[in-house]
């Protein structure tokens, strides 16, 4: 799959949890902590915001540290 395909499913899986204007804050401040452009972004890129992504306290305190990894293999697995 191509990276801004793997970043629609992010997003989505994303604002399923935390609703669209979260979901953005999100990845904006993950995008800024990788130092990667959503636009263009290529696979590299994508699993470094999926990482920072990840990580965040949000998504941590919403899915668990377990929860947050399983998301983060699953999508390393889509680039």
């Amino acid at each position: 799959m191509e990276a801004s395909g793997a970043l629609a499913q992010l997003r989505g899986r994303l604002e399923d949890s935390f609703g669209r204007g979260l979901a953005t804050m999100i990845i904006a401040s993950a995008s800024n902590a990788a130092d990667v452009s959503t636009i263009g972004i290529d696979a590299t890129g994508f699993v470094r915001l999926a990482e920072k992504v990840s990580a965040d306290q949000r998504v941590v305190d919403m899915w668990g540290t377990a929860g947050a990894s399983d998301a983060l293999a699953q999508w390393r697995q889509l680039v």
